[in-house]
């Protein structure tokens, strides 16, 4: 019995390539370049079939637009850790953000469970990506954030802390931060009518609706950047990151202090972090800023501060210092009279007398921890009812403090070391109170009572 072979080859018009009838009868195309043979991934049923794919990648190697087959066959996994590691034009923390999210979100499956396989980028080979597998798992990341949420928010009703312990330190009385409440305190908080205070010490949590919006728009933010440097790369036409705004995510409304509170905030403060939070609301630095403060960058006589470099805390790493976030972040800033007399009486007390003494370090010298920071804070506010302020509101109470002292967009800018004036202008707005004093305008002109003109029947 003799074996049947291909039809022997026939070339298309136009030299494109090579379709030939294979035993079974259906076609199958290929053509040579640059020394390797490229085949289609599929036969056909016609042998017009088979030329119309040998004109579509002739098309497309004429358009710029052609895909090596071959090249999309790397896990993202393996080219992910690739473009982690080809990328030392980032800074450390954002490097460790990045990966981070690798981690977390775009290696392992997420969203599986509850009948549901879920999607695991991760395993998938970087050319068979699709705009749809990543709607997929943009919707994965949401889902497993915002249950993640609605349990946190459970576990911290379960321990949020009696009411009485909140009121008992709004009023001075020191309780301690657990335990059973000492009964004169308990009696002091019934005769005062059981006052619930307006956040009973939860977290800030946004609505459950809303959670996991920012962590899907930064792991969809990482994941577009990669497979961007895959286009480049040539492992895909296109990027299949075509979700409209899902990198982009709504911050919440951010905080300000007003001077009474600021001042406030310090006293409740450890006292070598005192004039930490007095600082960070007149000048605006950043954390990182701030606490890589040293001797040397403070002229009390000029009544400056100099920022030139900033702190670095990367998760499992010894905190050190390294370059500000941007080249218009190094500046000089200039304070209050009253805030160097507060800065004076810190040094004087809590930095040592060399040039390199950091302003606000850890008792034995070294660079203060965010985690520290954060806790005292977080004590402080809860005292003043602010459960609502971040440590980064400082910053924004620096902008609205400026605006309203007369200081323009550009100074602004400048005093906060923005590389835009779009960034200024997010802090712009809470300082813009135009409409109301326009109303009170009105008010003084238009208040008084006004004869009324009686109408005439008609």
């Amino acid at each position: 019995m003799t074996r049947r072979t291909a039809t022997p080859t026939r070339r298309t018009p136009g030299q494109l390539g090579t379709v030939e009838q294979l035993p079974s009868g259906r076609w199958r195309a290929f053509y040579r370049r640059d020394g390797r043979k490229f085949t289609a991934p599929h036969t056909f049923s016609t042998r017009a079939e088979g030329t119309a794919w040998l004109a579509s990648e002739f098309a497309d190697r004429t358009r710029g637009t052609w895909r090596d087959p071959e090249a999309g066959r790397i896990t993202l996994d393996a080219y992910a850790a690739d473009w982690l590691a080809s990328r030392p034009d980032l800074a450390p923390r954002t490097l460790d953000t990045y990966a981070r999210n690798v981690r977390r979100w775009i290696s392992p499956r997420i969203g599986a469970g509850s009948g549901s396989r879920g999607v695991e980028l991760g395993t998938m080979h970087v050319g068979d990506i699709t705009p749809a597998v990543v709607r997929a798992w943009y919707a994965a990341i949401i889902k497993t954030a915002r249950d993640a949420a609605a349990r946190q928010l459970a576990r911290d009703r379960e321990r949020s802390e009696h009411p009485a312990r909140v009121w008992a330190r709004a009023q001075g009385m020191q309780v301690a931060a657990t335990g059973k409440m000492p009964t004169a305190v308990m009696q002091a908080w019934r005769e005062a009518g059981q006052p619930q205070p307006q956040r009973a010490n939860l977290r800030t949590v946004v609505p459950l609706d809303q959670a996991g919006a920012t962590t899907a728009a930064q792991a969809y933010r990482v994941l577009r950047a990669i497979l961007t440097t895959a286009v480049t790369d040539g492992l895909l036409t296109a990027n299949p990151c075509q979700i409209k705004g899902a990198g982009q995510v709504a911050h919440r409304e951010r905080g300000t202090a007003s001077p009474a509170e600021v001042a406030q905030l310090a006293a409740l403060m450890p006292p070598r972090y005192a004039a930490a939070v007095t600082l960070a609301a007149w000048s605006g630095l950043r954390y990182g800023e701030l606490f890589a403060l040293a001797r040397r960058h403070v002229d009390l006589d000029a009544r400056t501060v100099r920022v030139e470099r900033a702190l670095e805390q990367v998760p499992g790493q010894p905190i050190g210092f390294g370059k500000t976030k941007t080249d218009k972040s190094r500046r000089v800033v200039h304070l209050p009279a009253f805030v160097v007399d507060a800065l004076g009486a810190h040094m004087a007390e809590h930095v040592a007398e060399h040039a390199d003494a950091l302003l606000f370090p850890m008792p034995d010298g070294s660079p203060t921890p965010n985690v520290r920071i954060s806790v005292a804070f977080r004590q402080a506010r809860a005292v003043i009812g602010r459960e609502d302020l971040h440590w980064h509101d400082l910053r924004h109470t620096g902008a609205m403090l400026a605006y309203r002292a007369g200081a323009s967009l550009p100074e602004v800018q400048a005093r906060l070391g923005h590389t835009t004036m779009r960034a200024a202008q997010i802090y712009a707005h809470a300082a813009d109170d135009s409409d109301r004093v326009l109303a009170e305008r009105l008010d003084a002109l238009y208040g008084a009572p006004q004869a009324v003109p009686r109408l005439r029947a008609v």
